[in-house]
């Protein structure tokens, strides 16, 4: 079992910040990099992309840091029950160990470790079984979203042989950073309306409209969790112009994003 023993979300540093663990960092170390970094493990240095994460052992040396401007990450330190089962247990869901993995869009895992962190320093009922409830759910999206990317990866236009089901699912976890429907029907290995048509099928309902539902659920739970700018929230969710995005957002809830915040704040039901 993993059990978590300090968590931090949307650390920020700046431009000079780096931590170095001689000795390693004492506990296991997951880090969700979300800026460029330079991160050295035994010797061995990465220049990071926004994206990455590293799941680091407790001995293991390493050095991290800013890449030349303001460096952000989530991060938590873990324990893990029984080291042999839960380290094999982890490398079974794809987690490599002490070694870079550039996921991309990760505001989904993000948003779970936000999640986390507000249970974690919660005294409310129940904050430690929702803790590890969540810590549950974050490890199964990681390893999703990895052997999702891994398949996509090896066989980029398998076409009709691979899953509508995992194309939904990439959907609804990647809302900020989908490629457009004719990228994704290439992807596939079908024309636009050949992925159209079976994907209405399957589902009853277009990509499109599914991508444009994903996004406006990231969109309030952003709106619901964070203080940031609306164009923000726009760009986060995959939009390029914030007018469209209030406007989409606006004809699917009823209201703008300004006031759904607003009404959400005041403790208002069923938004």
């Amino acid at each position: 079992m993993i059990k978590i023993g300090s968590i931090g979300y949307n650390h920020s540093h700046g431009d000079n910040f780096v931590l170095d663990c001689p000795n390693g960092p004492g506990a296991w170390l997951f880090l969700l990099m979300k800026t460029p970094a330079v991160m050295t493990v035994r010797g061995q240095t990465f220049n990071v992309k926004p994206g990455t994460v590293f799941t680091l052992e407790p001995d293991v040396p390493c050095c991290y840091g800013s890449a030349g401007e303001n460096y952000n990450d989530d991060w938590f330190y873990f324990d893990i029950t029984e080291p042999e089962a839960d380290v094999k247990a982890l490398e079974k869901m794809g987690i490599k160990i002490n070694e870079p993995m550039f996921l991309g869009g990760l505001d989904e895992l993000s948003m779970i470790i936000y999640e986390i962190t507000v249970e974690f320093y919660s005294s409310d009922l129940y904050h430690g079984d929702i803790v590890q409830l969540y810590t549950d759910i974050f490890f199964k999206r990681l390893s999703r979203l990895i052997l999702s990317k891994s398949s996509r990866e090896a066989s980029p236009t398998s076409g009709r042989r691979t899953s509508l089901a995992n194309l939904r699912s990439r959907i609804y976890i990647e809302p900020g950073s989908l490629p457009s429907v004719a990228v994704l029907a290439e992807e596939y290995g079908v024309s636009i309306s050949g992925l159209e048509h079976l994907y209405k099928k399957a589902f009853g309902t277009s990509v499109i409209n599914d991508i444009i539902n994903s996004r406006i659920i990231y969109a309030k739970r952003l709106l619901l969790s964070s203080n940031i700018l609306i164009s923000d929230v726009a760009e986060k969710c995959g939009y390029s112009c914030c007018y469209s995005f209030m406007r989409q957002f606006k004809l699917k809830t009823g209201l703008t994003p300004t006031e759904f915040r607003r009404i959400a704040v005041k403790g208002v039901d069923d938004i």
